[in-house]
């Protein structure tokens, strides 16, 4: 051979093998991301090119190094104080959650674990477990077995509480109390108004008295270990031009229309010409007087357990004047996130400049081979359980390097039945769950959960020491 064409066999070798070395780092593959215009339409892009990181591709990382976790998966070789409730703290420069027994916690959580309603999800049940009770046990070995470790939001609350009655591993639980959902419906149902903006109620003051009446229910609970924390709500539309929603009930005796034309006054606001900034501060005041009203009450009836938010969604999870009223009332503040691969570094740059620890409460995938119709609610559209299970440990691995998260909750546990009419229409005929309608796991979604998940204080220490 000669020399020439030696050299240029060996530059091609090289070449080749460095392309290979690139495209081990990630793994590429198709998705397409939701979109929602102007009137609340949900459409779908064309298939794009993604990236994902995995924990096998993570360089020199070793998994499934022993460490030894308690009855709540906590890692019992980071201890805190105990004081038999979850807590959150910062150590050096990371938020950690704390377990009741004072162990390291990070919140790993599956919402909606709960059984189906139409009766073909219902002749399931009955013929896999029977019972509420049998259901339940088998709902925890998949958790277990995955390295979830916490029930999320609208989750069977009085089943756990049952199940862990009478075992020594307990199921972590958190409640949904819908405190503002709860009061706009009652006011709407007796006014009639279904116009008037729900935030609006915030400033009714009939609402602080509310929160205190709803919350004396949390007495049952406030001396159980087990309760994560508490949502006071979901998805409260603080991204929404208030200034224009409340001035739009057009009653000088409403407190909502007060508010919004004493801030126009005093802050000289051109009402045809509202700017970014001027929406985002009104909208960070009302946020303010609802976290305010929300966490009091919530602590009056229960000093012991975590205020965690009302899981901020949409363009009110960037709003800094939101998260600064968050800041100062929630123990840790949740948000919902899609429309996004992973989180940007904008948002990770933003967040990690909180004072408190937040968790990710929603975010999924759906794929195309269940050949469900896919075409409620966010979240992307893959082709594969086999790559809804990628999306999940990228979107995981990016969570874990910011030092402020403390846990995230996967939309959700059972896909939507499109036969049940009593669903929201976003929770209509999709693939979100771990279990289909008729409680069969997807095991190539799971193999991917459980990497994840039972490696998640190894991957702390890991992406830690590289910094």
């Amino acid at each position: 051979m000669k020399k020439s064409s030696f050299i240029i066999l060996l530059i091609l070798f090289l070449v080749n093998q460095n392309f290979a070395q690139k495209k081990s780092d990630s793994i590429v593959l198709q998705a397409k991301v939701w979109n929602k215009d102007s009137n609340k339409n949900i459409s779908y892009s064309d298939w794009k090119t993604v990236k994902a990181m995995t924990v096998d591709l993570l360089k020199d990382f070793k998994q499934n190094q022993p460490i030894k976790l308690n009855q709540y998966g906590g890692n019992i070789s980071m201890k805190f104080e105990s004081t038999g409730f979850f807590y959150a703290i910062k150590s050096k420069e990371r938020w950690w959650v704390v377990d009741p027994t004072g162990a390291a916690f990070v919140n790993v959580a599956i919402n909606g674990v709960r059984q189906g309603k139409s009766s073909n999800n219902e002749k399931s049940f009955n013929e896999k477990f029977g019972t509420a009770s049998k259901w339940i046990e088998e709902t925890k070995k998949i958790m277990d077995e995955t390295g979830f470790n916490t029930t999320g939001s609208w989750s069977e609350v009085e089943t756990i509480k049952s199940y862990n009655a009478n075992h020594p591993k307990p199921i972590v639980y958190t409640t949904q109390l819908s405190l503002l959902g709860g009061f706009s419906q009652k006011k709407k149902k007796k006014s009639g108004n279904k116009e008037y903006h729900e935030l609006a109620y915030v400033l009714n003051p009939e609402f602080k008295t509310y929160c205190i009446e709803k919350t004396t229910d949390l007495n049952s609970s406030k001396n159980d270990p087990n309760l994560f924390g508490h949502f006071s709500d979901n998805e409260l539309p603080f991204q929404e031009n208030l200034i224009i929603a409340f001035l739009s009930i057009n009653d000088l005796t409403d407190p909502a229309y007060q508010a919004a034309a004493k801030w126009v006054t005093e802050k000289k606001i051109d009402i045809n010409n509202i700017t970014k900034d001027q929406k985002e501060l009104f909208s960070g005041f009302i946020a303010n007087e609802y976290y305010k009203t929300v966490s009091e009450a919530i602590k009056l009836n229960d000093p012991n357990h975590m205020y965690i938010g009302c899981r901020l969604h949409s363009s009110a999870k960037n709003n800094p004047f939101i998260l600064a009223a968050a800041e100062q009332y929630n123990d840790i503040i949740s948000m919902n996130y899609y429309g996004s691969w992973a989180v940007t570094e904008k948002n990770k740059e933003q967040w990690i400049q909180l004072k408190k620890p937040f968790i990710i409460t929603e975010f999924y995938t759906k794929a195309e081979d269940t050949k469900m119709g896919n075409t409620s609610g966010a979240g992307w559209i893959v082709k594969t359980q086999k790559e809804r299970g990628i999306h999940y440990e990228n979107f995981c691995l990016t969570l874990l390097q910011i030092n402020n998260c403390v846990g995230w909750h996967w939309f959700r546990y059972q896909d939507n039945d499109p036969l049940d009419t009593t669903a929201d229409p976003s929770n209509n005929n999709s693939n979100k769950g771990i279990v289909d309608t008729y409680y069969n796991v997807y095991n190539d979604l799971t193999k991917s959960m459980q990497q994840l998940n039972t490696n998640v204080y190894q991957l702390i220490h890991y992406f830690d020491n590289k910094k």
